[in-house]
Protein backbone atom coordinates (compact mmCIF):
# COMPACT_ATOMS: atom_id res chain seq x y z
CA UNK A 1 0.00 0.00 0.00
CA UNK A 2 1.35 3.37 -1.03
CA UNK A 3 1.43 5.78 1.88
CA UNK A 4 -0.27 9.22 1.49
CA UNK A 5 3.03 10.99 2.04
CA UNK A 6 4.53 9.15 -0.95
CA UNK A 7 1.54 10.09 -3.15
CA UNK A 8 1.90 13.74 -2.11
CA UNK A 9 5.60 13.69 -2.98
CA UNK A 10 4.86 12.20 -6.42
CA UNK A 11 2.24 14.88 -7.14
CA UNK A 12 4.67 17.62 -6.08
CA UNK A 13 7.37 16.28 -8.41
CA UNK A 14 4.87 16.19 -11.29
CA UNK A 15 3.84 19.81 -10.70
CA UNK A 16 7.46 20.95 -10.58
CA UNK A 17 8.37 19.12 -13.79
CA UNK A 18 5.39 20.66 -15.61
CA UNK A 19 6.20 24.13 -14.34
CA UNK A 20 9.60 23.95 -16.02
CA UNK A 21 7.89 23.90 -19.40
CA UNK A 22 5.80 26.99 -18.70
CA UNK A 23 7.38 30.21 -19.98
CA UNK A 24 6.02 33.45 -18.60
CA UNK A 25 5.99 36.54 -20.83
CA UNK A 26 7.92 39.54 -19.54
CA UNK A 27 5.78 42.43 -18.26
CA UNK A 28 5.28 45.03 -20.98
CA UNK A 29 7.21 48.26 -20.66
CA UNK A 30 4.63 51.03 -20.37
CA UNK A 31 5.91 53.88 -22.53
CA UNK A 32 9.28 55.53 -22.88
CA UNK A 33 11.34 56.68 -19.86
CA UNK A 34 10.09 60.21 -20.52
CA UNK A 35 6.47 59.07 -20.53
CA UNK A 36 6.98 57.17 -17.29
CA UNK A 37 8.38 60.20 -15.44
CA UNK A 38 6.19 62.88 -17.03
CA UNK A 39 2.87 62.88 -15.22
CA UNK A 40 -0.09 64.56 -16.91
CA UNK A 41 -3.66 65.28 -15.93
CA UNK A 42 -5.60 63.66 -18.75
CA UNK A 43 -8.52 65.27 -20.52
CA UNK A 44 -10.87 62.73 -18.95
CA UNK A 45 -9.58 63.59 -15.47
CA UNK A 46 -10.29 67.31 -15.71
CA UNK A 47 -13.66 67.05 -17.42
CA UNK A 48 -12.85 67.80 -21.06
CA UNK A 49 -15.88 67.69 -23.34
CA UNK A 50 -15.24 65.56 -26.46
CA UNK A 51 -14.97 67.26 -29.82
CA UNK A 52 -18.11 67.91 -31.82
CA UNK A 53 -16.24 69.24 -34.85
CA UNK A 54 -13.02 68.51 -36.69
CA UNK A 55 -10.36 70.17 -38.81
CA UNK A 56 -7.60 68.73 -41.04
CA UNK A 57 -4.90 66.95 -39.04
CA UNK A 58 -1.24 67.98 -39.12
CA UNK A 59 2.25 66.59 -38.57
CA UNK A 60 4.25 68.03 -35.67
CA UNK A 61 7.46 69.78 -36.73
CA UNK A 62 7.82 72.46 -34.05
CA UNK A 63 7.35 72.89 -30.31
CA UNK A 64 6.10 76.38 -29.49
CA UNK A 65 5.69 77.97 -26.06
CA UNK A 66 2.92 80.39 -25.07
CA UNK A 67 1.57 81.93 -21.89
CA UNK A 68 -2.08 82.42 -21.04
CA UNK A 69 -1.74 86.20 -21.11
CA UNK A 70 -3.97 86.83 -18.09
CA UNK A 71 -2.92 87.07 -14.46
CA UNK A 72 -3.44 83.77 -12.67
CA UNK A 73 -3.71 83.97 -8.86
CA UNK A 74 -2.50 81.12 -6.66
CA UNK A 75 -6.00 80.27 -5.45
CA UNK A 76 -7.64 80.14 -8.87
CA UNK A 77 -9.50 76.91 -9.61
CA UNK A 78 -7.54 75.36 -12.48
CA UNK A 79 -10.23 72.85 -13.44
CA UNK A 80 -12.90 75.54 -13.70
CA UNK A 81 -10.49 77.62 -15.74
CA UNK A 82 -9.84 74.79 -18.21
CA UNK A 83 -13.53 74.01 -18.56
CA UNK A 84 -14.30 77.71 -19.05
CA UNK A 85 -11.51 78.11 -21.62
CA UNK A 86 -12.80 75.17 -23.61
CA UNK A 87 -16.35 76.53 -23.54
CA UNK A 88 -15.23 80.05 -24.52
CA UNK A 89 -13.03 78.70 -27.33
CA UNK A 90 -15.98 76.91 -28.85
CA UNK A 91 -18.81 79.37 -28.27
CA UNK A 92 -17.05 82.73 -28.66
CA UNK A 93 -14.16 81.91 -31.01
CA UNK A 94 -15.75 79.09 -33.01
CA UNK A 95 -12.61 77.00 -32.51
CA UNK A 96 -12.97 73.24 -32.19
CA UNK A 97 -11.41 73.23 -28.72
CA UNK A 98 -9.02 74.82 -26.24
CA UNK A 99 -6.37 76.53 -28.41
CA UNK A 100 -3.38 74.72 -26.86
CA UNK A 101 -2.33 71.08 -26.79
CA UNK A 102 -0.85 71.14 -23.28
CA UNK A 103 -1.14 73.56 -20.37
CA UNK A 104 1.00 73.98 -17.24
CA UNK A 105 -0.39 75.54 -14.06
CA UNK A 106 1.39 77.53 -11.33
CA UNK A 107 2.37 74.35 -9.48
CA UNK A 108 3.86 72.76 -12.59
CA UNK A 109 1.00 70.33 -13.18
CA UNK A 110 0.64 69.44 -16.87
CA UNK A 111 -2.80 69.12 -18.43
CA UNK A 112 -3.74 67.57 -21.76
CA UNK A 113 -5.88 69.99 -23.77
CA UNK A 114 -6.64 69.95 -27.51
CA UNK A 115 -5.78 66.58 -29.10
CA UNK A 116 -2.37 67.11 -30.66
CA UNK A 117 -3.33 65.68 -34.05
CA UNK A 118 -5.30 68.88 -34.69
CA UNK A 119 -3.54 72.26 -35.18
CA UNK A 120 -4.07 74.73 -32.36
CA UNK A 121 -5.44 78.25 -32.56
CA UNK A 122 -4.15 81.72 -31.79
CA UNK A 123 -5.41 85.29 -31.84
CA UNK A 124 -2.37 86.31 -33.89
CA UNK A 125 -1.39 85.71 -37.48
CA UNK A 126 1.19 82.93 -37.45
CA UNK A 127 0.40 79.60 -39.08
CA UNK A 128 0.11 77.10 -36.25
CA UNK A 129 0.00 74.02 -38.49
CA UNK A 130 2.83 71.70 -37.47
CA UNK A 131 3.23 73.31 -34.03
CA UNK A 132 2.81 71.48 -30.73
CA UNK A 133 1.51 74.29 -28.53
CA UNK A 134 2.42 74.47 -24.85
CA UNK A 135 0.78 77.16 -22.71
CA UNK A 136 2.00 78.15 -19.25
CA UNK A 137 -1.00 79.52 -17.37
CA UNK A 138 -0.53 83.10 -16.21
CA UNK A 139 0.79 86.40 -17.51
CA UNK A 140 4.59 86.42 -17.51
CA UNK A 141 4.77 90.09 -18.29
CA UNK A 142 3.74 90.43 -14.63
CA UNK A 143 4.23 87.04 -13.02
CA UNK A 144 7.43 85.13 -12.26
CA UNK A 145 8.01 81.64 -13.60
CA UNK A 146 8.82 79.26 -10.74
CA UNK A 147 11.63 76.69 -10.74
CA UNK A 148 9.02 73.91 -10.78
CA UNK A 149 7.27 75.41 -13.79
CA UNK A 150 10.59 75.81 -15.58
CA UNK A 151 11.51 72.17 -14.97
CA UNK A 152 8.10 70.85 -16.00
CA UNK A 153 8.14 73.01 -19.11
CA UNK A 154 11.58 71.63 -20.00
CA UNK A 155 10.44 68.03 -19.42
CA UNK A 156 7.31 68.44 -21.51
CA UNK A 157 9.25 70.18 -24.28
CA UNK A 158 11.90 67.44 -24.31
CA UNK A 159 9.24 64.74 -24.37
CA UNK A 160 7.42 66.30 -27.33
CA UNK A 161 10.65 67.06 -29.19
CA UNK A 162 11.77 63.45 -28.82
CA UNK A 163 8.39 61.98 -29.67
CA UNK A 164 8.04 64.01 -32.87
CA UNK A 165 11.75 64.30 -33.72
CA UNK A 166 11.80 68.10 -33.44
CA UNK A 167 15.26 69.65 -33.66
CA UNK A 168 16.46 72.06 -30.97
CA UNK A 169 16.37 75.02 -33.35
CA UNK A 170 12.64 74.51 -33.90
CA UNK A 171 11.80 74.87 -30.22
CA UNK A 172 10.72 78.49 -29.91
CA UNK A 173 8.03 80.76 -28.53
CA UNK A 174 4.99 82.53 -29.90
CA UNK A 175 6.81 85.85 -30.26
CA UNK A 176 9.47 84.25 -32.44
CA UNK A 177 6.84 83.88 -35.17
CA UNK A 178 4.81 87.08 -34.95
CA UNK A 179 4.53 90.42 -33.15
CA UNK A 180 3.24 89.67 -29.66
CA UNK A 181 4.27 89.88 -26.01
CA UNK A 182 3.57 86.15 -25.58
CA UNK A 183 5.03 84.25 -23.71
CA UNK A 184 5.83 87.24 -21.48
CA UNK A 185 9.21 88.71 -20.61
CA UNK A 186 9.91 86.55 -17.55
CA UNK A 187 9.30 83.31 -19.43
CA UNK A 188 10.91 84.49 -22.66
CA UNK A 189 14.20 85.33 -20.92
CA UNK A 190 14.86 81.60 -20.51
CA UNK A 191 14.65 81.22 -24.27
CA UNK A 192 16.78 84.33 -24.88
CA UNK A 193 19.60 83.23 -22.58
CA UNK A 194 19.49 79.63 -23.83
CA UNK A 195 18.90 78.09 -20.40
CA UNK A 196 15.60 76.43 -21.33
CA UNK A 197 17.01 74.85 -24.47
CA UNK A 198 20.10 73.76 -22.55
CA UNK A 199 17.91 71.97 -20.00
CA UNK A 200 15.84 70.41 -22.78
CA UNK A 201 19.05 69.15 -24.41
CA UNK A 202 20.13 67.55 -21.10
CA UNK A 203 16.82 65.78 -20.80
CA UNK A 204 16.99 64.49 -24.36
CA UNK A 205 20.35 62.72 -23.89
Amino acid sequence: MIRPIVIAAMILMLVISCAKDIQTSPEPVMGTPEEQTLKMVTRAEWGWVPLTDSIPEHEIKYVTIHHGGEDFPEDKDVIKYLIGLQSWSRSDKNWIDNPYHYMIDLKGNIYEARPIEFPGDTNTDYDVRGHALICVMGNYENQILSETQFEQLAKLTAYLADKYDVSQDLIKSHKDYTETLCPGKDLYRYLEDGSLLARVAELRK
